[in-house]
């Protein structure tokens, strides 16, 4: 096993292997949540046009962090497969370092490109004249500095494959502090009247969120190369780099994909096919329930990002039983945390809608949202939970397979059904909350009897001098084989 703060996780409890990661990745989700927030208000005391700029920006920056998200997945498939098969220190660092430069080689050309077009693909996009200036200068500084945001999130993803959950969440969380002190500095003229500000407006937004994260690239980088050992700066032959590239891609393309799907589903939810026939307040109202929703599940989400590392070394470990460990008490942990939230949002859902909400159609639908749908959200946890522990396997098909059925499948399908049946907000509601349950029951029930609980390790490169071996016969292994 690589690394001084690695942890060889085919060994000892498997849920508290996941457990020890889940609390420190919540904060560091927190923390990140919290500077969106932050943004927003701040870009907010600029201007409508300005903040509508920044907002519709939104879209775009997803799409291209999407990418990263995947090719980040790509890399701990990647790398814990190879710590759990126990390939060696070099290894795993040539693996990492492979890693790191298909992401900085991929998201430097998405850079390149969203420099050069930013203007016209915002205007096909609908931005207006007045608008369209403020999209421009955010975008601009955004798509220039989007390796320095994307650097961090691959490295972390490497340390996590590893089971070092705790630096890559400090890494987060000093992003996030670093950010949320540069962005008055650089959007305002001053600060409360008493800090002068370098007034930079929208460019001042994306260039804190840039900075915060090189300073962050900085530090996680120094971490990897030297107290790591993880960067491999040898020139290898390109064969030995491009069998690396595939592999990583073969997972980081599908689980690029599958982080369009859920996004997608609640636009579709929000739209004119579903809960905008309903007015402006019911609109506002989802989009609220969703946004505090979001808070209250920071823990799942924190589960998908860190289950695949457990799943990966177990699977490249031919630990089957503990594979199906990670799935089962994780499916476990979806559906006591989402009763625990449930609980706590129905009885908050009143307070909470009247604290945010100022038309009493769009409390409403908030109070409606909080009392049906968490419970359900633990069939969103399972579907996530499930794509992201197959990532971890090399299996991002059937990862793929499970939140698209989900989203295009089921909720999309539901909630236009729910709005045009019921004729009210509620029938959207509901069909979230059906898409949940569904989806949940069915990948469940799949994962723990029908689903491969074995690594798929890709082609195996051949190499010149083999080092001689005795054939080892795992009976379990071929059995659960598909």
């Amino acid at each position: 096993m690589a690394g001084r703060a690695a942890h060889d996780m085919t060994e000892g409890p498997v849920f508290g292997h996941i457990l020890r990661m889940i609390m420190p990745m919540s904060f560091g989700i927190l923390a990140m949540m919290l500077v969106g927030i932050v943004d927003t208000y701040w870009v907010g005391t600029l201007g409508t046009a300005e903040q509508a700029a920044v907002q519709m920006s939104f879209p775009v920056t997803m799409l291209v962090m999407s990418v990263a998200i995947g090719l980040g997945a790509g890399a701990v498939s990647a790398v814990s497969r190879a710590a759990g098969r126990k390939d060696g220190t070099s290894t795993i660092a040539r693996i990492a370092t492979d890693a790191m430069t298909l992401a900085l080689i991929s998201v430097g050309s998405v850079s390149m490109l969203g420099v050069i077009f930013v203007e016209p693909i915002f205007r096909q996009l609908g931005a207006s004249e007045t608008m369209l200036p403020h999209v421009v200068d955010y975008m601009s500084v955004w798509f220039a500095g989007i390796v320095l945001i994307v650097g961090p999130m691959v490295a972390s993803n490497i340390l996590r494959a590893l089971g070092n959950a705790v630096i890559p969440s400090l890494m987060m969380i000093a992003a996030a502090f670093v950010n949320l002190i540069l962005d008055p500095i650089f959007i305002l003229d001053d600060v409360f009247g008493i800090i002068p500000g370098l007034g930079w407006g929208v460019s001042g937004a994306a260039l804190a969120t840039v900075a915060a994260n090189a300073v962050t690239f900085a530090m996680v980088a120094w971490y990897l190369a030297v107290k790591e050992k993880l960067i491999d700066v040898k020139l290898e032959g390109f064969g030995e780099v491009w069998h690396h590239w595939l592999d990583i891609a073969r997972v980081g393309l599908p689980a690029c994909l599958s982080n369009v799907f859920n996004p997608l589903a609640m636009t579709i939810a929000m739209s004119g096919l579903a809960m905008a026939r309903f007015g402006d307040s019911a609109v506002g109202g989802l989009g609220v329930a969703g946004r505090i929703e979001a808070f209250a599940i920071v823990p799942l989400f924190a589960l998908s990002a860190c289950i695949g590392a457990v799943t990966g070394q177990n699977g490249g470990a031919d630990r089957l039983d503990r594979v199906r460990e990670a799935f089962r008490s994780s499916f476990i942990f979806c559906i006591g945390w989402s009763l625990g939230i449930a609980a706590i949002l129905w009885v908050t859902a009143p307070w909470l809608a009247a604290a945010f909400l100022p038309s009493e159609a769009g409390q409403s639908t908030a109070i409606a949202y909080w009392r049906i749908v968490p419970l359900t959200i633990a069939g969103y946890g399972i579907t996530i939970a499930a794509s992201a522990g197959f990532n971890g396997l090399g299996r991002p098909a059937h990862g793929m397979v499970i939140t698209a059925s989900r989203a295009l499948g089921m909720m999309i399908p539901a909630v236009i059904i729910g709005a045009y049946w019921l004729d009210a907000p509620v029938g959207v509601i509901w069909g979230v909350a059906f898409a949940n349950i569904v989806a949940g029951l069915a990948t469940a029930l799949f994962v723990l009897t029908r689903a491969p609980m074995t690594a798929k390790h890709g082609r195996q490169r051949k190499r010149s001098a083999p080092p001689a071996a005795e054939p080892v016969t795992d009976p379990v292994a071929a059995q659960d084989t598909p």
